[in-house]
């Protein structure tokens, strides 16, 4: 048994267009894959505020702006762009407010952030553990 002519190559047109399909296939295929395992939810604070079991373990991306920050808990607020204009920073009703728990540096006041994490429940009620914080924009500074 001889091993010298194993390479094998296409030779007709017929066998070039399958193999042209079935990569097509296999790249579409991938796509759909990759894009339904990022999938994050978009959702208001009002939102997240309103039905919290909604969206308990779910990776959702909420933006607002921080209303209070806690650098001993590691946690802040944020509040809607609604509720901001209504009560502007530090005014506002604290059950307007989503708490977030983040490990990394807090956000000051009066930033406008994206914020993608998950609601989780603990013995004193739900809360949002954070993954990212982007920061949008500085609305104290206007």
């Amino acid at each position: 048994m001889s091993f010298r002519n194993t390479k094998r190559t296409f030779k007709t047109k017929k066998e070039v267009n399958n193999m042209k399909k079935i990569i097509a296939v296999l790249v579409i295929a991938s796509v759909i894959v990759s894009c339904q395992e990022n999938k994050t939810q978009i959702a208001s604070v009002d939102d997240v505020l309103n039905n919290p079991g909604e969206f308990i373990n779910q990776e959702t991306k909420v933006e607002g702006i921080v209303s209070q920050t806690n650098a001993n808990k590691q946690q802040f607020s944020i509040i809607g762009e609604k509720e901001f204009k209504k009560c502007d920073i530090g005014k506002c009703n604290a059950n307007e407010q989503l708490p977030i728990r983040f490990k990394g540096e807090l956000p000051k006041i009066g930033e406008k952030i994206e914020v993608v994490g998950q609601i989780t429940k603990s013995e004193e009620g739900f809360i949002y553990e954070a993954k990212t914080i982007r920061n949008i924009k500085d609305i104290s500074a206007e």
